[in-house]
């Protein structure tokens, strides 16, 4: 089974000087992380709504919170167990919170299949984060009108796959606090906006926020557009 981990920052977590290359080496070597990317800043986050068809487009995040996400990992896993296991040896189980999400495989139908992502990291420079917005206008987005702007994306160079994740409800977050391992239900922060998915997409920043301001899911829910950090060096 796939889960993903949300590497989320703390303000109470606490200091480590273990190494996240370890645990990326351990992992791989194991088969069992897929991939996996840090993120840049949240304060450099663009956030995408699109209410009564006008696309809005703010700067920063979709709200002022203490905790936020750094970074992803995807993993597969033989349950949940082992997961946890993953997420409980990583450094930022100690200085932030990792929230784990089970992936629900979604099939929008012929020509949408997900572009494989390469290597240790997917090819894209942004991560669209898809969230739910409780105060936005009831809308379903329609199947086929997602299956459109997926094969749009494909063809464009836009969309290079995403993940839909099972409800907030199936979260577990993981802590390390004094030596002591806390694994509890939910998400990494109380907040009604939780995340529904992720679209990794490419291009520059203007092209990428055409794109993500024709997601259906921005009609009835908040997109946050971050970009990756690749500089390593």
């Amino acid at each position: 089974m796939e889960y993903v981990l949300f590497i989320a920052t703390d303000p109470a977590g606490e200091r480590t000087d273990e190494s996240p290359e370890a645990w990326v080496e351990k992992w791989n070597g194991r088969g069992v992380r897929l991939e996996g990317m840090p993120l840049k800043s949240v304060a450099e986050t663009t956030t995408v709504r699109v209410r009564a068809d006008e696309v809005l487009v703010t700067d920063g995040p979709f709200a002022e919170t203490a905790e936020w996400i750094a970074g992803y990992d995807l993993l597969e896993a033989a349950d949940l167990d082992e997961a946890i296991e993953v997420a409980a040896s990583h450094p930022m189980a100690t200085a932030g919170r990792i929230e784990i999400r089970p992936v629900e495989p979604v099939d929008h139908g012929p020509g949408t299949d997900n572009v494989p992502h390469e290597g240790d990291a997917p090819a894209s420079r942004f991560l669209a984060i898809v969230r739910t917005d409780p105060a936005a206008p009831p809308h379903t987005p329609d199947p086929a009108a997602v299956a459109e702007w997926v094969r749009d994306g494909l063809a464009s160079g836009r969309y290079l796959g995403g993940e839909h994740l099972s409800p907030v409800e199936d979260a577990t977050l993981v802590r390390r606090r004094g030596g002591e391992l806390l694994v509890t239900d939910g998400g990494y922060a109380d907040v009604p906006e939780w995340v529904a998915g992720l679209v990794f997409v490419d291009g520059d920043r203007e092209q990428a926020l055409e794109y993500v301001g024709r997601c259906p899911m921005a009609r009835s829910g908040i997109v946050e557009l971050r970009e990756f950090w690749r500089d390593f060096g």
